[in-house]
């Protein structure tokens, strides 16, 4: 007779000390999973619990935590994420950034759902975890090495070649503020900082390989809702159009609604010819094939060859949607050879492009006001559309050098550095580099404001605002009639409110946006997830329970943030030139934010999460959620009665 547990599914709980170079195997994951899923869920339960607010981000004692998505390693389509938690370098807070690929799944195969690492070992060394074990193995020989020579080292090492490896390259070792975590060199964990976290602890990488089975308790269940996923997602339209143009294939969609960031964002809007030269068909030529994550109907992966020009001979998997935006719009180098190098160059770095581009452009908009001099960029033009001077900058900020040691920080800590007024042109938010132009649609503009990370759209973020789909289908699935009209104010805070709660409900379970309703509502949403996390676990749960848990993460999340970083309302309001400057050019010129409309959507935002007007949890609400203890330590702060 078959027998079933929870960590059949959810997997073990490896803890690994550098420090004292002990391992120790729990089933802590499977003890909290019923509250907080798996993924970012766990790891930011394990987080909260683990690192005390004095703890700065380098310091040993802070956590560095791996985990699973529940259903992580299952037939579910795009059922293949993880996410990598920490302390966020750039100002204290959450740390949080998620990966795909088949890393998770190879982690879920060895019998584990979550790693969490503390110490900082006394070399450097890599972790090698294969079924139900794992041993600290020396990594000094790649120290220096970037991702991908790293990723081939270790698997000559180990003697196997289908091991599964997250490695930090020099700008993790450089502790670069934007440094990420590769997933075999091409797949980014690329926020917060959680590759210099890494290097902070002389952790080069994590290999994998498992060839256990991921259980789920219900099968039959199971298996007839994983068909119903896969058939509704595999054969449709808009799976089509991003297998055929990738994550990019809305790019033109996305200038119509003047969301690209034209030169660190002094516009909104790019020219429509320039659009020509990096979308979808100009990549076309440089394609030789596409592929897919593990259990993945969209296929939206692709390896780019160059053939002439400067940057022939440029190969490899390359150019998602942030590359446009980052390299082609932010730094005006609508140059597709270009933006694959560029992309190329930050893979092997380990360094997130998002951070990079934003760095970058404060750079060349200071340049370009005469905040920065020539001499102080190390006889380097800043000109928009310099491409070579990109390659440049990007080498210098992995290995800080020069002018690069400064980019490395980040523009928020560049710019209070270099001065001259040059703060004015550092767009971040919670101190670290945006990506998102916000000045048209506003829900994507208040979900990234209260992204618990400090910026991006995957914290909250609605992506429908440039999509047209009938008012009776967005209301069904999002709660709201206006969701596709990105000018209204009206029922936006209700929007983002179901996204904060949807997207940690994807982290959790390991589900990619990119087969989820955040993409389109007939492809996975709260009703479809519910079921399957049902038939996986045997415990019944409703939809508005799934999205109950995702509330409680992001309760947990906005304490974490009280506690640590000291955030509150101030903290959540966008750079002043969304509030100042209008878009300048197409659809939308003269389009800017209302600061009264905004600070109504933030105020009905947060009075639907039960948060007073500072942007606090109440004990209640706290309370509601089973989190008891975050109240308690909230009442020690002084900050709650």
């Amino acid at each position: 007779m078959r027998t079933w547990t929870p960590i059949k599914l959810v997997g073990k709980t490896l803890r690994v000390d550098l420090d004292k170079e002990r391992i120790e195997i729990t089933d802590e994951g499977a003890k909290a999973y019923e509250n907080f899923l798996g993924g970012k869920g766990l790891n930011q339960y394990f987080l909260y619990n683990g690192v005390k607010p004095d703890v700065e981000p380098f310091n040993p004692s802070n956590l560095l935590i791996v985990g699973a998505g529940l259903l992580t390693g299952t037939l579910i389509p795009g059922a293949t994420r993880t996410n990598f938690d920490t302390k966020n370098v750039f100002n204290g807070g959450v740390g949080s950034a998620n990966v795909g690929g088949d890393f998770g799944p190879e982690l879920k195969f060895a019998g584990f759902g979550n790693v969490i690492i503390k110490g900082r070992a006394e070399k450097p060394v890599y972790l090698w975890i294969k079924d139900d074990s794992a041993e600290i193995r020396d990594a000094g020989k790649i120290w220096g090495k970037g991702t991908s020579h790293t990723t081939e080292w270790i698997r000559e090492d180990l003697g196997e070649e289908d091991v599964q490896i997250a490695s930090i390259g020099p700008a993790g070792e450089n502790l670069v503020r934007g440094a990420c975590i590769m997933v075999n060199g091409t797949r980014a964990a690329a926020k917060c900082g959680v590759g210099a976290v890494a290097g902070s602890k002389n952790l080069k990488a994590i290999a994998v390989k498992g060839s256990k089975a991921v259980e789920v308790a219900e099968p039959e269940r199971f298996i007839e809702l994983a068909k119903r996923a896969w058939k509704k997602i595999r054969f449709s339209r808009t799976a089509k159009i991003i297998r055929e143009g990738r994550t990019f294939s809305t790019l033109e969609a996305k200038n119509a609604i003047c969301n690209m960031p034209q030169r660190n964002f002094q516009d909104g809007h790019m020219d429509p010819e320039k659009i020509k030269m990096v979308n979808s068909q100009a990549f076309a030529k440089y394609e030789l094939s596409k592929f897919a994550c593990f259990s993945c109907p969209v296929w939206c992966r692709a390896y780019y060859r160059v053939e002439e020009g400067p940057y022939a001979g440029t190969e490899g998997e390359a150019v998602e949607m942030n590359s446009i935006a980052d390299f082609a719009s932010k730094l005006d180098i609508p140059y597709a050879p270009a933006v694959i190098k560029a992309h190329l160059i930050c893979n092997d770095y380990g360094m997130d492009i998002d951070a990079a581009a934003g760095a970058i452009a404060w750079a060349f908009e200071a340049y370009e006001k005469g905040a920065i001099t020539k001499e102080e960029a190390d006889g380097l033009e800043l000109k928009w559309g310099a491409h070579e001077v990109l390659m440049s900058l990007l080498k210098k900020m992995a290995y800080r050098e020069g002018f690069g040691d400064l980019l490395a920080e980040g523009s928020y800590r560049a710019s209070r550095k270099i001065g001259n007024g040059s703060e004015e042109y550092a767009i971040t938010m919670k101190r670290q580099d945006l990506y998102e132009e916000v000045r048209v649609p506003k829900g994507w503009a208040l979900g990234v404001a209260l992204s618990t990370r400090g910026g991006g759209h995957c914290s909250g973020a609605p992506l429908v605002e440039r999509e047209k789909f009938p008012s009776g289908v967005a209301k069904k699935i999002y709660g709201v009639k206006t969701t596709t009209d990105p000018t209204t104010y009206n029922g936006k805070a209700k929007l983002v409110v179901f996204h904060e709660r949807f997207h940690n409900v994807l982290h959790s379970t390991g589900i990619c946006f990119y087969t989820s309703a955040w993409v389109y509502p007939d492809w996975l949403n709260q009703e479809d997830i519910a079921g399957l996390v049902s038939a996986a676990t045997g415990i019944e749960i409703t939809p508005e329970g799934l999205l109950r848990i995702g509330e409680r993460i992001h309760n947990l999340e906005r304490a974490f943030n009280i506690l640590h970083a000291g955030f509150g309302r101030e903290d959540d309001y966008l750079p002043e030139r969304f509030f100042e400057e209008p878009i300048k050019s197409g659809p939308y010129k003269g389009e800017k934010l209302d600061r009264k409309k905004f600070d109504e959507m933030l105020d009905e935002n947060y009075r639907m999460h039960g948060w007073d007007e500072r942007g606090i949890p109440t004990r209640e609400t706290l309370n509601n959620l089973g989190l008891e203890y975050v109240a308690k330590d909230l009442e020690l702060a002084g900050i709650i009665l």
